[in-house]
């Protein structure tokens, strides 16, 4: 399928798939960055280099061809991207050297927004099935106007098959191996149908099933304790989709099942692995009316069922059994009245409710709030407006959102955009206001807690150096007020969420691509620096005012593409990583130990080939941290867990066999 998309600005009223914020809306041929269009960053459609935000984009074919094993390995190659370890093993983003968990960064799978509703998180490694994924889109800044309270920092949007295509069959099968154990394995079969007896009717169906560690190496505490990763720190996911479509009306659901085991719960080393699984299922119902040629009104229903870190077993230390439902209705309104400027606003209401499947007072589970209730409910209420005018003079994106919570009140973010080009040059400036919605449990946990606001200012300059070259070059400052912070009361032996003082960043990030017949080179480079005023003691290294914890101030990024032959490519990338601080726990005396992780790189390789004897056959093979380094993320907050090993080397193989009766046409 393709679509005819004139206009450099904004497009309206074209033959296309329904399609909100967070959509993608058309199919491109591979590689052609600059006809891909996306409404990631606005209502409006436009080009990604138009689109008023700092956007990275993956095609599906990058993703194959670099041999990217989950969202964590593209991640790594974006700008202002790295990791650290949270609670329960789990591992989250940092973005420009802010921890990014707990509603920071906003997660989307198809526009389904995919951070739990308890505490807003979302968990990385071997999680969501790589081989399904058409196209990864970034928003390296706020994207609150469009998504609301979980999009404070920087919007990951993943495309997947879905609905929209041919008649195909899809299988997939992947054999990792480190050095002691297996690595990860995973099956994956996904097909779509399109009638033609029946135009405009077609549907969808996936499932995956995977194995995987997170490591095979030593992890040690700062007690001293350690404990091989090997075989006891496991990554399974289970998914499933699932899509019916007819003309503008489309249904779609998405389930996971995401079980996993860690060897340190929260600081020491455990006696044995700990259970934790993550459960959600996301239903969503959408069509689109077009009252006239000029209007276009696209309604929104989605259901929302999880039940994350969840340890069922009661007799453990971490049982934790709470389930929340989201039920979600949001309308948008397009309206063109000229040429050079389109109109959108919309409504967006939710109702949340929060319940204990298990009884308060065992292991980690507590009821909610201090009335010790069983189950909770709150309703959110949002109302939001873009102006979207394509001129010659300057291009202006303004924006706004108002948010009423029953729980915590009021919440509004005004968002201006300037975008302008000179022949080969474009240039953006951007100005947003963010926030982070606190979630159920820190609610429930909540000190009187609030949202936490954001501003950043953004400019960004890119220049076409000639057929297939491109350079981009942003520069960003963040700064966040009352940022809603953990914390524990030894003596009382309470914990609450509470809004302390203030954080910020600034810095730079870079981006170069070269394209060719021959393949393609890409090199990333990103710095931050703290700024403004930062006072919360939970993200500062002792002693250091140049760098919070966990997050390295320097990252570089190459990655390349080579094709010897036509169906062969080779596939290098490497990551330098500066170094990094971890932070013990203070003891008796207050005083914490600061650990330093030593700058590194991590290489990898894969080759990819390309209908091996049959047409729709591909198979690839790589190893990942060729150097064998050991590699470790250390946590973004002074939580006194010692750094975790991820990343340890890995051999693995990928055999997929696409059926597209269409591709022998």
């Amino acid at each position: 399928m393709s679509l005819l998309l004139l206009c450099a600005g904004p497009t309206f009223g074209q033959e296309a798939p329904p399609a909100e914020a967070g959509t993608t809306t058309e199919e491109v041929p591979l590689g052609d960055e600059s006809e891909v269009h996306s409404q990631v960053a606005s209502f409006a459609t436009t080009r990604l280099h138009d689109t008023p935000a700092v956007v990275t984009a993956v095609s599906a074919d990058e993703i194959r061809g670099s041999g990217a094993r989950d969202l964590m390995d593209v991640l790594l190659m974006v700008p202002g991207f790295f990791f650290g370890p949270d609670v329960q093993g789990s591992v989250g983003p940092g973005f420009r050297g802010l921890w990014g968990q707990e509603g920071k960064v906003l997660l989307l799978i198809d526009g389904k927004e995919m951070n739990d509703l308890l505490y807003s998180t979302f968990q990385l490694g071997h999680e969501f099935p790589i081989e399904l994924v058409e196209r990864i889109e970034v928003v390296r800044g706020p994207g609150s106007v469009i998504y609301g309270g979980n999009a404070e920092l920087a919007v990951i949007n993943v495309v997947t098959r879905g609905i929209q295509g041919s008649t195909d069959l899809m299988v997939a099968g992947t054999y990792g191996e480190y050095s002691s154990v297996n690595g990860r394995r995973s099956l994956t079969v996904s097909g779509r149908k399109v009638f033609e007896s029946a135009p405009g009717l077609s549907m969808f169906a996936s499932a995956s099933v995977g194995q995987g560690q997170r490591s095979d190496a030593i992890f040690q505490d700062f007690f001293g304790n350690s404990v091989g990763m090997g075989g006891k720190t496991n990554l399974n996911p289970i998914t499933a989709q699932a899509g019916v479509g007819y003309r503008d009306l489309q249904l779609s659901m998405l389930y996971q099942r995401y079980a996993t085991t860690a060897v340190v719960a929260f600081d020491e080393v455990l006696p044995e692995p700990a259970t934790t699984e993550f459960e959600s299922f996301h239903a969503e119902l959408t069509n689109r009316f077009r009252p006239s040629e000029q209007l276009e009104i696209i309604p929104r229903l989605n259901l929302t069922l999880q039940e994350p870190y969840r340890d069922a077993d009661q007799d453990s230390p971490f049982f934790y059994d709470k389930q929340v439902r989201r039920l979600r209705g949001r309308l948008v309104a397009r309206w063109a009245p000229l040429e050079l400027l389109q109109l959108t606003g919309g409504a967006d209401v939710a109702f949340d409710h929060g319940l204990l499947k298990g009884p308060a007072g065992l292991g980690l589970q507590t009821a909610f709030g201090e009335e010790g209730l069983d189950q909770v409910s709150y309703q959110n209420v949002a109302g939001f407006i873009e102006a979207f005018s394509d001129n010659p003079i300057v291009t202006v994106v303004a924006g706004a959102r108002y948010d009423r919570h029953s729980a915590f009140g009021d919440s509004f973010v005004p968002r201006l955009v300037l975008l302008r080009s000179f022949g080969p040059f474009s240039g953006k400036a951007l100005f947003s206001r963010a926030f982070r919605a606190p979630g159920v449990e820190n609610i429930s946990l909540g000190d009187n807690v609030r949202p936490e606001r954001t501003t950043v200012f953004e400019l960004e300059g890119s220049l076409r150096l000639g057929e297939g070259h491109t350079v981009s070059v942003n520069a960003f400052d963040v700064g966040i007020q009352d940022p809603i912070i953990y914390s524990y009361d030894a003596e009382t032996n309470t914990e609450a969420y509470r809004n302390l003082g203030r954080l910020g960043s600034r810095g730079i990030e870079l981006d170069y691509h070269l394209r060719g017949s021959w393949g393609r080179v890409s090199l990333g480079y990103s710095f931050y620096t703290p700024s403004g005023t930062n006072d919360v003691e939970d993200y500062l290294v002792p002693g250091r005012s140049d760098t919070f914890t966990g997050l390295p101030t320097h990252k570089a990024t190459l990655t390349g593409n080579v094709r010897p032959l036509p169906w062969l490519s080779i596939n290098p990338t490497a990551v330098f990583v500066g170094e990094r601080y971890a932070v013990s726990a203070p003891d008796d005396a207050g005083t914490s130990t600061v650990q330093t992780l030593p700058a590194q790189v991590l290489i990898n390789l894969f080759v990819h080939a390309e209908n091996v004897g049959t047409k729709g056959l591909n198979i690839g093979a790589g190893v990942y941290n060729l150097l064998g380094t050991d590699f470790r993320i250390a946590q973004p907050y002074n939580g006194g867990q010692a750094p975790m090993p991820v990343f340890s080397r890995e051999f693995l193989v990928r055999i997929t066999y696409l059926l597209d009766p269409g591709l022998d046409e």
